[in-house]
């Protein structure tokens, strides 16, 4: 458990809106990890830096480490200063960190940047382009705004510089984040990565898993990535941590910007397995149908009754992950949750409207639905992307155990869950692909390419999951072809304990050498 008990941050949230703190991406650092992170970082340093200042948690550490040392820092939201003012002295520029002293440089910076989509930043395009002048590499406009931070701080790290980031942990899996791993990796700044594996009371105020990077500009022919079950671990002096706490040391020649990260923390090597295959090879994961306004579009059989539209505008589609409690979704299955009154309708406009749609047309406008984002986008706006009905569905978030099932009732579903497309050539071992997704075996390959979002929570985006590995399911012998599929031909909803056993000991024998 940590001891920070949070008291003065607790009554900063109590002063402002859950939205302020939102729009700053607002997250305060236990003091602990703050320690360490300074302690790594700001030993001998004669100018610091925090560019996101919130409660002064590093400053104030950093002069604790380095008392001689000149403190610089940037914060944006006048409303976090003025109540947590200024305890370190530091040299406080209420200025956007990203926009300003690009011609600074500093021999330790500490950071908690903030935790917040890029997208909803007013002036990304010009954050964009700044960075694109100074660094020579232009991001995507979908880049998250803690990589961006990170950017421009490495730009800044002097020629003896430290630097010591906390970031979300999604960070070791993601795509977005290859091209400053590339960076790092090429110019051999990363020493070390530190992953929380159990976040509770890590933070305040937040869900997210995080992890912390440590850069620096020493030679070294490795990086070392430790997993840490508990900011308690970090109350030691940092250099005696770095020592004290295992790792795994990965040879710069040996890394990828483009990898999964979390292998290295987790010695979840895919070397481990044999027989694999890109899942990508034999399926095609998408995202679900997204509405842009489930209120508008998403219907139970009450609400058709009460707007009188036709049944014709409207195609069967689960809305709720949680309306699915069945391993395999059958039409008897749809039938119990129409007659329940669950939400498994959705607005499909595809013929000329009838008066009683014309009129929720008219309502719709009324409320600014045709205004929203993806609605905007279609023409007319009330009508609705298409997508075949998936034989697979994969749950997009979730704890324990990826939620799969097989969807025989041939429904469409929202982004609740993932869609799985198996190709054409394979098309006849759906249930076979299936019954492989079930299995523990299954589930901790993929579990490779997951990101945690805090709290146990894991969450896959299409792209993980196709560029997944699964077992090549071309090398099944036909005898066990035939038991997997009498398995699957029994089920009549969730599946038993014991026939999943039975699963994972067939698939095991091809994933591994010996049982």
């Amino acid at each position: 458990m940590s001891s920070f008990d949070g008291k003065k941050e607790l009554a900063y949230a109590q002063s402002v809106t859950q939205r302020h703190r939102k729009a700053f991406g607002q997250y305060f650092t236990d003091p602990v990890v703050a320690r360490f992170m300074c302690g790594w970082a700001c030993k001998d340093a004669k100018k610091a830096l925090d560019p996101a200042v919130g409660n002064s948690v590093f400053l104030k550490c950093a002069s604790d480490v380095e008392p001689g040392c000149s403190l610089y820092g940037y914060e944006i939201d006048d409303r976090i200063l003025d109540f947590f003012g200024n305890p370190a002295s530091a040299h406080i520029s209420r200025s956007d960190y990203l926009l300003n002293g690009w011609d600074q440089q500093y021999d330790a910076i500490v950071c908690n940047p903030p935790y917040n989509r890029f997208q909803a930043v007013s002036n990304r395009a010009k954050i964009l382009e700044e960075i694109r002048l100074h660094t020579g590499v232009s991001y995507s406009g979908y880049t998250n705004l803690y990589i961006l931070f990170l950017i421009k701080s490495i730009f800044q790290m002097s020629g003896r510089g430290r630097l010591a980031y906390l970031i979300p942990s999604e960070f070791l899996n993601s795509t977005y984040g290859a091209a400053i791993k590339k960076q790092m990796i090429e110019q051999r700044l990363l020493y070390a990565i530190l992953n929380f594996s159990n976040d509770r009371d890590l933070f305040f105020g937040a869900t997210t898993t995080c992890c912390i990077l440590l850069l620096d500009r020493e030679e070294k022919d490795e990086i070392r990535f430790y997993n840490v079950s508990s900011a308690d671990r970090l109350k030691a002096p940092a250099a005696a941590v770095l020592e004290k706490e295992s790792f795994v040391a990965v040879k710069y020649a040996d890394i990828r910007p483009d990898a999964k990260w979390r292998e290295y923390l987790f010695h979840e090597e895919a070397a481990a397995y044999r027989n694999l295959a890109r899942l990508s090879d034999f399926c095609t994961v998408s995202r679900g149908i997204a509405t842009g306004a489930n209120r508008f579009y998403c219907f139970n059989k009450s609400r058709i009754e009460e707007t009188r539209i036709p049944e014709p505008f409207f195609s069967r589609c689960v809305c709720r992950s949680a309306d699915v409690s069945q391993g395999v979704f059958t039409e008897k299955e749809f039938e119990r949750l129409s007659k329940q009154d669950k939400t498994v309708y959705l607005l499909d406009v595809r013929d000329r409207p009838t008066e009683e749609l014309e009129e929720y047309i008219r309502r719709g406008e009324t409320e600014g639905v045709h205004e929203k984002y993806l609605p905007a986008g279609r023409s007319p706006w009330y009508s609705m992307e298409q997508k075949a009905p998936a034989p697979i569905w994969v749950g997009s978030a979730g704890r324990g155990r990826i939620k799969f099932v097989r969807n025989l009732a041939g429904v469409k579903a929202l982004t609740t869950f993932h869609s799985v497309y198996v190709r054409d050539r394979y098309r006849n071992d759906t249930d076979l692909i299936f019954c492989y997704f079930l299995t523990p075996a299954a589930q901790t390959i993929l579990r490779m390419n997951r990101k945690e979002l805090g709290n146990g929570l894991e969450k896959f985006q299409p792209n993980d999951l196709n560029s997944a590995s699964m077992l090549d399911i071309t090398v099944i012998t036909p005898e066990d072809r035939e038991t997997i599929l009498n398995i699957f031909h029994s089920l009549t909803g969730t599946v038993p304990e014991a026939e999943l056993e039975t699963l994972n000991g067939i698939f095991l024998n091809y994933l591994t050498d010996a049982l």
